[in-house]
């Protein structure tokens, strides 16, 4: 009697604190559907052919070409959460993991092979405050994000219409915040001014950022610092590209704009221990009409220094041009023709590439065409055949050079080949 009296009193505990914890799980559920959450996930999977890549041997100090090689990469992946626990506030997590299985000789830019085990790491987090309820003209936002400059800087990768996101636009966000994903901590106050009937329409951003990594293992401006200033304007005429204020863009509308965008941005940064300033500005546009599309910036970047040789300022500048066309068929599909061309012109003379390395600037020239089709099931779902043509002239520095992405990879200095890419992108 007395072990069933003890197994009684066990059941009974164990019952009661299963529906204790029922009642707990229930209540924070309950605070988690106030918080309005949604998830996210998206995914770039690609298989590549390079062709004609040459590494340069130290010992022969020359160029030899390496193997043409088929590589699958997940090339990018991004878990994104977003909230909005009132009204006028919400906040969103991403986080990614990219580059993964990328081969150190394929013609693939961006970052190396992210090895056997992937790293997971933080890719932005912001809240976003709207200051006036009920209208898109004025949010506040804080956090670890993109500095608003650029117009392929801020579209989503999955959404560029070319097989590779502009790479232009990862020389401008090297240049403004010292790393290639381009984020920095900061804020920034933005809106829309838009009235339905209207043919102008406009978005503005000013953001104030703290960009450290120079010196210190990565983790200071060093001894001298000053924040980075950034502002933006678009001018939309015709149907805007979004009725509510934005932090992103998209080339291709499907046929839902007839309207033209001009945007003008600048950013500048004062004295820290790599140059007395830094400053780049530019221009970028978006023309959708019917079922064409055309997209573009172009951006000049300077940097001030000690004088060499009578040298003080480097100087550099970066953009891309893109067409694309939809042909709508059966089932809601469509096919989509597109042609990339992007470049960066940096210093070439010997006395300037020795100020763009001092300063932290790239140099010599960087290009690229890229030509091919994208199938869409649907805006989010699309498979992607796209050949892009490869070049780049190292200037003065020679043979043997890393002065610029065309050069460099994870197996030291390169000329990068030609690649054929097959692709699937998916936003969920």
């Amino acid at each position: 009697m007395r072990k069933i009296a003890i197994i009684a009193v066990l059941f009974f505990i164990i019952v009661t604190s299963s529906f204790s914890q029922t009642e707990k799980k229930s209540d924070w559920l309950t605070k988690l559907d106030k918080l309005n959450i949604t998830t996210s996930f998206n995914v770039q999977i690609w298989a590549v052919y390079t062709q004609g890549t040459d590494v340069y041997d130290t010992n022969k100090k020359a160029y030899s070409a390496v193997g043409d090689r088929l590589n699958f990469t997940l090339h990018r992946s991004r878990y994104g959460i977003n909230a909005q626990p009132y009204k006028n506030l919400k906040f969103n997590f991403t986080f990614a993991a990219d580059f993964i299985g990328r081969d150190a000789y394929s013609a693939l830019d961006g970052g190396q092979n992210n090895g056997a085990n992937p790293a997971f790491r933080l890719w932005q987090t912001y809240f976003q405050l709207r200051t006036k309820s009920e209208s898109e003209q004025g949010f506040l936002t804080v956090g670890y994000f993109t500095p608003r400059i650029g117009r392929e800087s801020l579209t989503n990768p999955l959404q560029s219409t070319s097989m590779e996101k502009a790479w232009s636009q990862n020389y401008l966000r090297r240049h403004l915040t010292g790393i290639g994903p381009g984020r920095a901590v900061g804020l920034n106050y933005g809106g829309l001014f838009f009235k339905e009937g209207h043919f102008v329409s406009m978005q503005y951003d000013f953001g104030l950022f703290t960009p450290v990594y120079q010196a210190v293992g990565g983790n200071s401006q060093g001894s001298q610092a000053s924040p980075l200033l950034v502002g933006r304007t678009v001018w939309m005429f015709g149907d805007p590209e979004s009725k509510k204020y934005s932090m992103g863009c998209k080339p291709n509308h499907f046929g839902k704009r007839n309207g033209l965008s001009i945007g003008l941005s600048f950013a500048t940064e004062g004295n820290t221990d790599l140059y007395e300033n830094s400053l780049s500005y530019g221009t970028d546009f978006l023309l959708n009409w019917g079922q064409l599309n055309v997209d573009g910036d172009w951006h000049i970047m300077t940097r001030k220094a000690n004088d060499v040789d009578g040298k003080d300022k480097s100087v550099a500048n970066t953009g891309y041009i893109r067409v694309s066309y939809n042909l709508p068929l059966k089932n809601g599909f469509t096919l989509e023709p597109v042609a990339s061309l992007a470049q960066y012109n940096g210093e070439m003379e010997a006395i300037g590439q020795i100020l763009s390395a001092h300063t932290g600037m790239p140099a010599g020239e960087d290009q690229y065409l890229d030509v091919g089709f994208n199938f869409y099931f649907n805006p989010d779902l699309k498979l992607a055949l796209h050949y892009t043509f490869r070049d780049g002239d190292p200037g003065a520095a020679g043979d043997g050079t890393t002065i610029n992405n065309y050069f460099l990879s994870g197996a030291g200095a390169v000329r990068h080949g030609d690649w054929l890419g097959l692709g699937v992108s998916a936003i969920f």
